[in-house]
């Protein structure tokens, strides 16, 4: 303890700190808002009360089963394949550890809810729901091709 109170003493004696009185700020004389005719601006410009109600656009489906592939983006999975088997097809995309998945019509792929609406040998077409920034959702279409 002698060494710290050593160092305590010493560091006291050595910067003798002085610190500077508060500026002085000047009053600034009162607003007066004189603009009583003139529009709120802190009122929107659309009357809100036109588009209340129920939510009527596309939006997710919350209550079906995850699918494996809705884990990763969609720029993380590779289309590599296609199969065919007397009237059915399917995709072979390839997720980011490696595994291959086969895709039909109907299955979701990707973190914004992207169903899958087409396939072809040279890529596979989805449609994902992407949020408004507010109450709504948007549909957005996306595609990944074929990988060489």
């Amino acid at each position: 303890m002698g060494d710290l109170r050593a160092y305590v003493q010493k560091t006291k004696a050595t910067y003798k700190g002085k610190v500077d009185p508060l500026p002085e700020f000047k009053q600034s004389p009162p607003y007066a808002y004189a603009a009583m005719d003139v529009r709120d601006p802190f009122k929107p410009v659309v009357d809100i009360e036109v588009f209340s109600g129920p939510y009527r656009g596309p939006r997710p489906d919350e209550n079906r089963p995850r699918e494996p592939l809705e884990e990763f983006s969609l720029d993380s999975l590779r289309m590599v394949g296609t199969l065919a088997q007397n009237e059915s097809e399917w995709i072979l995309i390839k997720d980011p550890d490696g595994l291959l998945h086969r895709v039909s019509i109907g299955h979701y792929m990707g973190q914004n809810y992207g169903r899958v609406t087409a396939i072809s040998e040279e890529e596979v077409t989805l449609v994902e729901l992407v949020s408004d920034k507010g109450d709504g959702w948007k549909e957005r279409d996306a595609s990944i091709a074929l990988s060489e």
